[in-house]
């Protein structure tokens, strides 16, 4: 954000979308949703919505067996402490899932929030070196070893959707 310009979906709408647009790269859809339609935005499109008047919107992030590697790899890194939870519900509800989770975590030398409060409190420090990262995973492995669409309901949106380069 520049000086002097705002979070406001009309400002995005009035001094970005003409930028991106004259770029022509990626493609621009605009169009008007009108009450009652439903509007699918696929996973890691941009995607902004400006209300023409009163509205309720219901938005859905989906979750698959086919899309799963790339929502828990975004989710993670951008959304830590729901991670987290998001995690403890996979062990509960979906056990193959939580089981994938973990092992990407281990590949990709991945630590959780959780983790790393827990390093830090354990170690004072929250720079996670490799060797504290390594100390902390040896600990576990020998601690455990031993025991989006939307609907409009209302009134018209207009929206703004950029597919993914």
């Amino acid at each position: 954000m520049k000086p002097g310009q705002d979070y406001e979906a009309i400002s995005y709408f009035a001094e970005c979308v003409p930028k991106i647009k004259a770029l022509d790269k990626p493609k621009t859809i605009e169009f008007i949703q009108y009450p009652g339609e439903t509007v699918f935005v696929p996973g890691g499109w941009w995607h902004a919505v400006v209300n023409c008047d009163n509205t309720m919107a219901v938005t859905q992030n989906f979750v698959s067996y086919t899309n799963f590697e790339t929502v828990w790899r975004t989710l993670r890194t951008e959304r830590k402490r729901f991670s987290c939870k998001f995690l403890d519900r996979l062990k509960e509800l979906h056990p193959k899932l939580y089981e994938k989770a973990v092992r990407m975590n281990k590949e990709d030398n991945f630590v959780m929030y959780y983790e790393k409060k827990l390093l830090e409190k354990r170690y004072g420090t929250a720079d996670l070196g490799d060797e504290v990262v390594k100390k902390n995973k040896n600990e576990s492995t020998n601690s455990s070893s031993s025991s989006s669409s939307s609907s409009s309901s209302s009134s018209e949106s207009r929206s703004e959707s950029r597919t993914k380069e």
